[in-house]
């Protein structure tokens, strides 16, 4: 007897834990018919009929709601295993082609410097402009190179495709500072390219909105100058090697004093554009 009494109290209690199993996922509504239909069935055999109706309601609200115990499509669409959506799919397609172009462009522009290189006369080095004077910001650019590579005072800087930029002001341990053509103290030998006439290239002396504007004087008042000519440096005080395009002539006229020719020059170098430029290491 003792052990049919065992027997049947074990079968009640696996049956009160399987109950409140069910209970924890079903809904509210179910779980309440539920607890109250098998409570009524099982509670008498082991004898604790008003104490266990009130240990199942405990436990049956420690259960999830009917919200949480079944989700909605909503939620399981944004789990770690739901498919992206066609908008999402449309996003990342957009991003895909836009990083596609942007490394297309990167390679054009690599292999087209490395064309110029192969067109400049002298040894160069390929550097990346980190920076420009805040005071200054038409004039000065800092470069990411310095005595760590050999950087000097007063080397000749020019764009990727040749053409004069300035030259090193300061050199610092990582980083140098470039003087751009147009800065009062950036002067230098130039020449007219058709004609040979020489002159200086100084800062503008008169009033220009274009950063990119210089002036070309001291030109011998017997020579034709015309807009549309080119303008190169011509070598002579050692500050530049010799044929480095520099612009081309807007316009021309006497000085006040009459004893020469002046003109304006439009730089070939794009000043406020410069990503990348070349230091001439041997020339």
């Amino acid at each position: 007897m003792k052990r049919f009494f065992y027997r049947s109290q074990q079968a009640a209690v696996g049956a009160v834990l399987l109950t409140v199993s069910l209970l924890l996922v079903m809904p509210e509504s179910v779980r309440a018919r539920l607890k109250s239909a098998i409570g009524g069935l099982f509670l008498p055999v082991i004898g604790i009929s008003t104490t266990g109706q009130a240990a199942l309601q405990s436990l049956g609200q420690l259960g999830v709601s009917e919200t949480e115990s079944f989700p909605t499509n909503k939620a399981l669409a944004q789990g770690p295993g739901a498919s992206p959506t066609v908008a999402e799919l449309q996003h990342e397609n957009v991003r895909l082609v836009k990083e596609n172009n942007q490394l297309r462009e990167e390679y054009n522009r690599l292999r087209e410097d490395q064309g110029w290189e192969r067109s400049i006369p002298w040894e160069t080095k390929l550097v990346r402009v980190v920076g420009r004077d805040p005071f200054n910001w038409w004039r000065r650019i800092k470069i990411n190179l310095g005595t760590n590579k050999e950087v000097r005072l007063n080397q000749p800087v020019i764009s990727v495709r040749g053409e004069l930029v300035g030259r090193i002001s300061e050199v610092g341990p990582l980083t140098s500072w470039v003087l751009l053509v147009g800065d009062p103290n950036c002067r230098f030998s130039a020449l007219l390219k058709e004609s040979r006439s020489q002159g200086g290239i100084v800062s503008p002396r008169q009033y220009s909105a274009d950063p990119r504007v210089v002036e070309l004087t001291y030109l011998p008042n017997d020579v034709e100058v015309r807009p549309g000519q080119g303008v190169v440096t011509s070598g002579l005080g050692g500050g530049f090697p010799k044929e480095i395009p520099v612009g081309v002539v807007v316009d021309s006229w006497i000085s006040k004093d009459g004893l020469y020719t002046e003109a304006r020059v439009k730089l070939h170098a794009n000043l406020n554009q410069l990503e990348t430029v070349r230091v001439l290491t041997d020339y």
